[in-house]
């Protein structure tokens, strides 16, 4: 993480596409706190190293592990995106490349994403076996709507940058390579207005989605942990 000024930078830093492990999301979960923590940042930009996002979950180190570890990575991912998602700093996703599985539910916990031109976001756990387990299946439903989640999430069909600013999941569309500078240059637009207003603002549109929204997460990691049980029989 690096802080500068009222923005800090955290960068998703496992190439060659920024797979999530559980060593990586530990990582980013404990960069988050050290954010919340530093009293001079206002707002925090995510991001992805060698122009992409991240190309999604290590189902090596979750879906494919044992029932009860399966269980405890789902929750860890949810918690780490619940955090960003209701953290007082105001968070900002900049996103190239591709933003796939628990690398789009991060992206989508942030208050607010710029994108890339070429970039493109897929939920694409169906097609292996799993489901979205970071949170995905309660943020997909409310940033695309019940019948664009729905077939984003049964068919793993990408969506487009220019399709995601259409249909209102991503703020901005920019030129290849711009997301970064973009999202700390609204970064900045951000920081200076009167900072308990926009803490408050933040507080009240975050927390009108909670009380359905945490049973979804649980019932997300449930599910992975039972599917985690049936392969093992099925092998």
């Amino acid at each position: 993480m690096e802080i500068t000024g009222a923005l800090a930078r955290l960068v998703l830093d496992a190439p060659p596409e920024n797979t999530l492990s559980l060593a990586l999301v530990g990582a980013l979960g404990a960069a988050v706190g050290r954010a919340d923590k530093e009293p001079g940042v206002r707002v925090a930009v995510l991001t992805g190293a060698g122009g992409t996002f991240s190309a999604g979950t290590d189902l090596r180190d979750f879906g494919d592990a044992e029932p009860k570890r399966a269980l405890t990575a789902a929750q860890l991912g949810q918690d780490v995106a619940w955090r960003i998602e209701h953290s007082e700093k105001v968070w900002i996703a900049a996103v190239e490349g591709i933003a796939r599985g628990g690398g789009l539910d991060l992206a989508l916990a942030c208050d607010l994403l710029v994108a890339g031109e070429d970039a493109r976001f897929e939920s694409p756990e169906v097609g292996e076996g799993w489901i979205p387990f970071f949170g995905g299946t309660q943020r997909l439903r409310h940033a695309l709507g019940k019948a664009r989640a729905r077939e984003a999430i049964l068919t793993g069909a990408p969506i487009s940058a220019r399709d995601g600013h259409a249909i209102g999941f991503v703020n901005r569309v920019v030129p290849k390579g711009r997301a970064l500078a973009t999202a700390e240059s609204l970064a900045g637009e951000i920081a200076k207005r009167p900072w308990p207003a926009v803490r408050a603002a933040k507080k009240v549109l975050v927390e009108q989605l909670d009380k359905p929204y945490r049973n979804g997460f649980l019932l997300e990691a449930q599910y992975l942990a039972q599917l985690a049980v049936d392969r093992k029989k099925e092998k």
